[in-house]
């Protein structure tokens, strides 16, 4: 397929480069003489000039021969001066893709040079002095362009490669401009076409326990409307359940524009949270001006919260936050690792697990994030004003102040960074003021203290105030030694009377007074993981939390070791978690085998065994997994014991992954319960060209949509189950915003009758944009056409275009009066120029052979 693929793009080269062609196979038949001698010609390259010899071209009149300039073709590589489109290759970086007008040398012919504005240079890096950029301006003021990089810049080349549609520059350290702090030119951001795009996620449980009938369901809906660079979000959920009337939730809604001033950043406009690098996080309605380290080179970069835990069965998992669900979703035994959880709001999250038996155990969980330094020169800013918002928008009958708040991390010399911020509000005003480093030896660390005055507005506190310090330690360490990476954040908060401006809002208008004195004094977390080679792998992370007025604390530790034991894989998790509010402590340990089996039965499957210990109770399953259709279908069959009396019980999940989205299935039993879990996600673009269903679309990165017309069900390179669909559409999400994405389509997979001219395409897209990456498509027959006028082919470089209202398709003739054409219909006309009036054109009928479906041999007499 990739041959048919190649030799497509060589018969439909330009004229030029088939003229080239010829040439090259002239020479080596030793056809082309110098004027002055018949001697074997020099094979150097840079040799003088050679003359060629047209009559050895067959046109039907020769003397037409005389209107070709050939002196374009004298030199070794020699090309036609036009208009190209090309990729621009800098010091072998690829850097832009542009439409350029291209010359030839005066003392060269058809060695040419791209005529560009030095404020183009610029965009590539490429700084001018002064002199030339201005006389480079003044030519192209005045509509000239005598000379090109290479005669401007000593040490400068340029090499245009028609082939392969790239212009080769290579240019002194001296003449680069100093790297910029951008990934990539912000003149190249494509702000992506109008749409609306919608990710929905469906998930249901359906158990029985005891007699007892327990359900819910939940969806969640997270869309956004674009228009120009303008982002419009909306995010909500709906939930059902027994234990609940079925309520829909408005979560977040947001207009959102990105800007490239300074060193770029992100407006937003309505509900969202504010930033909690320095400030701890809380939701708000207002306005907001941030720095987006996306837009930057890879030297800064930003962390997602990662969401752990352990099932002990096939469960239900619930995140959620200040009382509100954020994310569900169903997961067999095991330990669980979220990546994709939604930043709704900041803070602590509460994981909610509910097992098969009908059991539910929670946990409370934070993100650990690395010091907050900067490379030096970077300024890190995020100022928000607005009104405090309650979690959901609930009604609490709370206040919800105003207020304005401003952070900023500034990187400086000598690997320090100085960061700081205020925040003001009615009963409510704090700073924050610390300052961080990165030792070669030590790591990364950072220190600073807030202070903070909260002023009570509860019926039994009015108008008392509280004053307090808080410190905090930071410290973040990888020692390539050992392959270790750990992470320590250390909160302290000094005095009793210290509260967060969430902590505050939280506790105003309550009507228990204890609730005040019972809040946060330290929290102490950690990350740690240990590569040991061929020995596997070891992590651990967990929280200590302990609380003014209580003297209990909080626990939420999670180990894991993992390693591989010839072709089988093992793991052992062990968990402790306790909270204050429950004495007794949540235990647990996990042992898995996985073996491949595939050898014997076929295909990718392993067999497994799982071993659960968790405060007392002990649990052995033993079953099946693998995949099928290139890992689209995905399986599981466990069975097993249970101590305590619970007796069998057993589990069966199924999950496809297509195109258009992902289905998932189970069903679990155990003793005297029974539990169904279902779920749907996908995405839903409208979009200029249509309606396109896909999978779940990146409202945060960036989304192409691939426009192949009549390539339908075509495979893409990245992700699984990817594929256009029945109109040769689809989405391809989670692209990396301002940075450069490769989409690329399967070529492997294309039908007898399809072409494709090129198979992937380079695209930048803006944070939650839905850009265009096009494929011109020719469906229909291949035909190498042999076009004879009067018994005679038909003249050489003649162009050959098809008469047709459904397609517009031309080619140019080669040698013998042959022509490529891919996407033909079954019968058609073929109209041949070589040139002005009547007398340089005719019309050649043809009809394609349906039993030769690779290429047809045609011959057609023009008329």
């Amino acid at each position: 397929m990739m041959t048919r693929y190649i030799l497509s793009r060589h018969l439909t080269m330009g004229c030029m480069s088939l003229l080239a062609l010829s040439i090259s196979q002239a020479v080596s038949a030793g056809q082309l003489v110098t004027p002055q001698s018949s001697l074997p010609l020099s094979t150097e390259e840079d040799s003088s000039a050679l003359t060629f010899n047209p009559d050895f071209l067959k046109f039907s009149d020769g003397d037409a021969a005389k209107n070709v300039n050939l002196s374009y073709f004298s030199y070794k590589g020699g090309q036609e001066p036009g208009t190209y489109r090309v990729d621009i290759i800098v010091n072998g970086k690829y850097t832009d893709t542009q439409t350029l007008q291209f010359q030839s040398l005066k003392d060269k012919p058809g060695q040419l040079y791209a005529c560009v504005t030095p404020d183009v240079y610029g965009q590539w890096g490429i700084t001018l002095p002064d002199s030339q950029a201005a006389t480079a301006q003044h030519n192209i003021n005045n509509a000239t362009c005598p000379e090109g990089l290479a005669q401007r810049l000593p040490g400068a080349t340029e090499h245009l490669d028609l082939n392969q549609r790239t212009l080769q520059i290579t240019v002194p350290q001296s003449y680069l401009a100093p790297p910029g702090w951008f990934e990539t030119p912000p003149h190249q951001w494509d702000e992506g076409m109008p749409a609306v795009m919608v990710n929905y996620n469906f998930s249901g449980n359906e158990q029985t326990n005891a007699g007892q009938h327990y359900h819910s369901q939940f969806l969640s809906l997270n869309s956004v409307l674009n228009f120009g660079g303008w982002r419009l979000h909306y995010d909500g959920n709906w939930t059902s359940g027994t234990s609940s009337a079925s309520k829909w939730q408005s979560l977040n809604t947001w207009l959102q524009h990105d800007y490239a001033r300074g060193q770029g950043g992100q407006l937003t406009i309505g509900q969202t949270t504010t930033d909690s690098a320095i400030f701890d996080g809380f939701p708000f309605e207002g306005i907001q001006v941030a720095s987006d380290d996306g837009m930057l080179q890879s030297m800064l970069t930003s962390y997602a919260p990662v969401i752990r835990g352990i099932a002990y069965s096939q469960a239900q998992v619930s995140v959620r936050q200040n009382g509100t669900i954020i994310y569900q979703k169903n997961v067999p035994a095991g330990a669980f690792a979220f990546r994709d959880v939604p930043q709704v709001y900041s803070g602590d999250v509460t994981v909610e697990v509910r097992e098969a038996d009908g059991s539910v155990h929670r946990t409370i969980q934070t993100a650990a994030t690395v010091p907050v330094l900067q490379r030096e020169g970077r300024l890190r800013y995020n100022v928000a004003a607005g009104r405090y918002r309650q979690p959901g928008n609930q009604n609490t009958g709370r206040d919800n102040p105003e207020f304005v708040q401003a952070t900023a991390a500034w990187g400086l010399p000598y690997s320090f960074t100085l960061y700081g911020g205020a925040m003001l509000a009615r009963n409510y005003q704090a700073g924050i003021l610390g300052t961080g480093r990165y030792f070669e030896t030590l790591g990364a660390l950072s220190l600073d203290v807030t202070q903070a005055r909260s002023r009570f507005t509860s019926r039994y506190r009015d108008g008392e105030a509280q004053q307090g310090q808080s410190w905090r330690f930071d410290y973040a360490r990888s020692f390539n030694t050992t392959n270790t990476t750990f992470n320590l954040t250390g909160y302290r908060y000094a005095t009793e009377g210290f509260y967060t401006f969430n902590e505050l809002q939280q506790l105003q208008g309550t009507s228990e007074d204890h609730r005040t004195d019972y809040h946060q004094r330290s929290r102490l977390m950690t990350m740690l993981t240990q590569d040991l080679g061929d020995s596997g792998q070891l992590s651990l992370s967990g929280s200590q939390d302990s609380y003014w007025n209580y003297n209990g604390h909080g626990y939420n530790w999670i180990a894991t070791y993992s390693v591989g034991l010839g072709p089988v894989s093992s793991s052992l998790s062990l968990g402790y978690n306790r909270t204050p509010q429950y004495q007794q402590a949540d235990k647990s340990v996990l042992l898995n085998f996985s073996i491949p089996v595939g050898t014997w039965l076929g295909g990718n499957v392993s067999a497994n065994t799982s071993t659960t210990l968790r405060n007392g109770t002990a649990r052995q399953q033993a079953g099946v997994s693998g995949s099928l259709d290139n890992s689209k279908l995905t399986y599981s069959i466990m069975q097993g014991r249970e101590n305590q009396g619970q007796g069998a019980g057993g589990n069966a999940n199924l999950a496809y992954q297509g195109s258009y989205g992902q289905l998932s299935g189970g069903y679990s039993y155990q003793h005297n319960s029974q539990q169904w879990l279902y779920g749907v996600t996908g995405g839903i673009t409208l979009h200029p060209h249509g309606v396109t269903f896909s999978q779940p679309v990146s409202l945060s990165g960036g989304n192409a949509l691939v426009e192949a017309p009549g390539a339908s069900n075509v495979p893409l390179l990245s992700g699984t189950g990817l594929a256009t669909d029945w109109r040769g559409y689809t989405v391809v999400p989670n692209l990396v915003p301002y940075q450069r994405n490769t989409v690329a389509l399967d070529m492997g997979h294309l039908s007898e009758n399809m072409d494709i001219q090129a198979s992937d395409n380079v695209v930048i897209p803006t944070r939650g944009s839905l850009v265009s990456a096009p494929f011109r498509v020719s469906v229909g027959g291949r035909a190498l056409v042999t076009l004879t006028y009067h018994g005679l082919p038909v003249p050489f470089g003649s162009i050959v275009t098809l008469k047709s209202e459904a397609s517009s398709l031309s080619s140019m003739v080669a040698d013998e009066g042959q022509v490529y054409f891919s996407g033909l219909p079954d019968k058609g006309r073929l109209m041949v120029n070589w040139g002005q009036g009547a007398g340089n054109q005719c019309i050649a009928s043809y009809t394609l052979d349906s039993a030769q479906s690779v290429l047809n041999n045609i011959h057609a007499e023009c008329r």
